[in-house]
């Protein structure tokens, strides 16, 4: 819980015309949990990942009246959306060729997108603004879309000195 409360005093918030305290940045918080059997000194090595992400919205230009950093800002964070869109539709249409390699976003989560994964969508919405809309669509999309094959993680005790190279 320290490291997420260290993570989130160095993420990037700032004002918008839209909004007080808007994310400039995604977050994503990656836990792996390793687990074997105590009484098996080589036992297989059970690995799981959990990654827990909060999207920034993504912004138009004329409403938020981004400029200079901020309009920096939020071209990053539409180009990433949008890009993660991409994966998401290629993925939908079963095509042999996922543009991961694109976004660093689409890049961590290429496990949790790609196949060997449960994934599971929270979409925070406000009434407040229209452009809110577009969350649980994008939401709906991907769980309608994408179809994942979760299988276990399973080393080796044999291939566990390769466990700093997984990361």
């Amino acid at each position: 819980m320290e490291n997420m409360m260290q993570g989130n005093k160095i993420r990037r918030v700032a004002a918008t015309r839209m909004n007080e305290r808007s994310s400039r940045s995604h977050t994503i918080f990656r836990i792996i949990l390793e687990s074997k059997d105590a009484n098996q000194k080589d036992g297989p090595v059970h690995i799981s990942y959990l990654n827990l992400m909060d999207l920034a919205g993504s912004e138009r230009v004329s409403l938020t009246k981004a400029a200079g950093e901020r309009l920096k800002e939020g071209a990053n964070i539409n180009k990433s959306l949008s890009v993660l869109g991409n994966v998401i539709r290629q993925l939908s249409e079963g095509k042999e060729f996922i543009s991961y390699r694109d976004s660093k976003l689409t890049r961590l989560l290429s496990q949790a997108l790609g196949g060997n994964a449960k994934s599971l969508i929270i979409g925070n919405v406000t009434l407040a603004a229209e452009e809110t809309r577009s969350t649980p669509e994008f939401a709906q999309s991907t769980k309608t879309d994408v179809k994942n094959k979760p299988k276990v993680n399973i080393l080796s005790a044999t291939e566990e000195h390769f466990k700093d190279i997984r990361t």
